[in-house]
C-alpha cells in the first residue's frame, strides 16, 4: 500500500487510523467479513486489531458485537458465515485457528447462520469440525432451524453430515416445527430419514401441530407415513377449543380410504372413530358456548355411529334439559342408565328430567339412587334435598285442595 490511492482506499491505512476507535475498527471488521473481503479484513486483524502483538486468533475471538440485541455476542466468524463469506471462513478457521463452534450470548453458533443461506459456508465450517447438533440455550438444533424455515437444502445437508434426526426443544422435534410450519418438502426429507411420526412433545404429535396449522398437505403426508389418527382425535376431543374442521376429516377419510395400508376390516372402524371423535370434539365445543340446538345435533350424529356412549346420551340429555324438554331429556337418561346402571351421574340426568317433569317423587329416587352410588356427591346430594322439598310443598298443596 505504497500510493497515496491505495492508502485512501484501505481502512488500514496508518494515516488514516494513527489511535483507532475500537468501535470504529470492530465495524470497519464485521463489515469486511460481511462482504468477505479477505486482504481488508486480514489487514484489520493483524495490523490494528491485534497491533503486532502476533495474538490475532485470540483477538478476533474476544471482538464481539456488543450492542444488545439478537445478534449480541456474535463473533466474526458469525458474521462471515451468515453472510456466506467462504474467503474469509477459511482464513478464520483454517489460518487463525479460530474455535469453529463460538457462540453468541443465546448459545448459537456460526453454523447455525449458515443454514440461513443456501452458500457453501454450512457445508465448510461441517467438513471443519462444526457440531451439527449443537443446541442453542433453548435446546434448538440447527436442524430445527432448517426445518423451521424449510430450507430443504439444509436439511438434507445436516442429516446428510450425521445430524440426529430427533432432537427435542421446547418446540418439540424437527418434524413438529415442519409440520407447525406446514414446511411439506423439509417434513418428507425428515420422514425420509426415519423421523417419528408419532414422536409425543408436551402432549402433541407432529399430526396435532399439523392440524392446528391447517397444513392438509402435511397432514396427508403423516397420515400416509401412518401417523396415530386415534391419538389425534382424542386429543382434539380433551381440547374443544381446537375443533376439528370439516375439511380435516374429509382428509384423514379420504387418506384411509385409498392412500393408508389399513387392514380392510380396521379401515372402516378407524375412520368411523375418527369422525365420532371430531363430532364430540364439535358438540362438546357446542355446549360450552351454550350452542344446545347445534350441540344435540352434533351428539345425535355421532350416535348413529358410536350408539352404545352412555356419555353421549348423558350430554344430549343435558342439552334437552336446558332447552326444557323434559320428554327428550328423561328418554336419554334412561337410555344412558340401562346402559351403565352403576354410573352416578345417569341417575343425576335422570332426576333433573324428572325433576322438570314435576315428578319429585320420581326424582328423588333416582337422585337417592345416584347418592347410594356415590355418597360424596355433594351436587346429587343438594338435588336430593331439593326434590324432597318440593315433593313436600307439593303434597301440602295436594292436600289442602283436598
Amino acid at each position: 500500500m505504497s500510493s497515496s490511492t491505495d492508502a485512501m482506499a484501505s481502512p488500514c491505512s496508518h494515516d488514516q487510523f494513527d489511535e483507532p476507535d475500537r468501535g470504529t475498527v470492530l465495524n470497519y471488521i464485521f463489515q469486511a467479513a460481511s462482504d468477505d473481503e479477505l486482504s481488508i479484513f486480514k489487514e484489520l486483524v493483524t495490523i490494528i486489531l491485534d497491533n503486532g502483538r502476533g495474538r490475532p486468533k485470540e483477538a478476533i475471538e474476544e471482538l464481539r458485537v456488543e450492542d444488545v440485541g439478537q445478534l449480541e455476542g456474535f463473533s466474526a466468524l458469525h458474521i462471515a458465515a451468515s453472510k456466506g463469506s467462504l474467503e474469509v471462513c477459511r482464513y478464520l478457521v483454517e489460518e487463525l485457528l479460530v474455535d469453529v463452534d463460538l457462540v453468541d450470548k443465546e448459545g448459537r453458533t456460526p453454523l447455525l447462520f449458515a443454514t440461513y443461506h443456501n452458500g457453501g459456508t454450512a457445508e465448510y465450517l461441517l467438513d471443519h469440525g462444526a457440531n451439527q447438533d449443537k443446541a442453542d440455550h433453548d435446546g434448538s438444533t440447527l436442524l430445527h432451524y432448517a426445518a423451521e424455515l424449510g430450507n430443504c437444502e439444509m436439511v438434507e445437508l445436516l442429516l446428510a453430515k450425521g445430524a440426529y434426526v430427533e432432537p427435542v426443544s421446547a418446540c418439540g422435534t424437527p418434524l413438529h416445527v415442519a409440520a407447525g410450519k406446514g414446511h411439506y418438502g423439509a417434513m418428507k426429507i425428515l420422514l425420509d430419514h426415519n423421523a417419528d411420526y408419532n414422536k409425543m412433545v408436551n402432549g402433541v404429535t407432529p399430526l396435532i401441530v399439523a392440524t392446528d396449522a391447517k397444513s392438509m398437505k402435511c397432514i396427508k403426508l403423516l397420515v400416509k407415513a401412518g401417523a396415530n389418527l386415534k391419538e389425534a382425535a382424542a386429543y382434539t376431543t380433551l381440547h374443544a377449543e381446537k375443533v376439528v374442521s370439516d375439511y380435516f376429516l374429509n382428509c384423514i377419510m379420504e387418506d384411509v380410504d385409498a392412500n393408508r395400508d389399513v387392514p380392510f376390516d380396521q379401515g372402516p372402524m378407524l375412520k368411523r372413530e375418527i369422525v365420532t371423535s371430531g363430532l364430540i370434539s364439535r358438540g362438546s365445543n357446542s355446549l360450552k358456548n351454550k350452542d344446545y340446538v347445534v350441540a344435540a345435533k352434533l351428539y345425535s350424529k355421532a350416535m348413529v355411529l358410536d350408539p352404545d356412549d352412555a356419555v353421549l346420551f348423558s350430554d344430549r340429555s343435558l342439552c334437552w334439559l336446558q332447552l326444557g324438554d323434559g320428554k327428550k331429556a328423561l328418554l336419554d337418561a334412561n337410555r344412558c342408565r340401562k346402559m351403565r346402571p352403576h354410573w352416578p351421574k345417569a341417575c343425576h340426568r335422570q332426576g333433573e328430567a324428572l325433576m322438570l317433569l314435576k315428578d319429585y317423587e320420581g326424582a328423588s329416587e333416582r337422585f337417592w339412587d345416584g347418592l347410594k352410588l356415590d355418597p360424596v356427591d355433594t351436587d346429587i346430594e343438594d338435588a336430593l334435598r331439593e326434590a324432597m322439598k318440593s315433593l313436600k310443598t307439593s303434597r301440602s298443596r295436594s292436600m289442602r285442595a283436598n
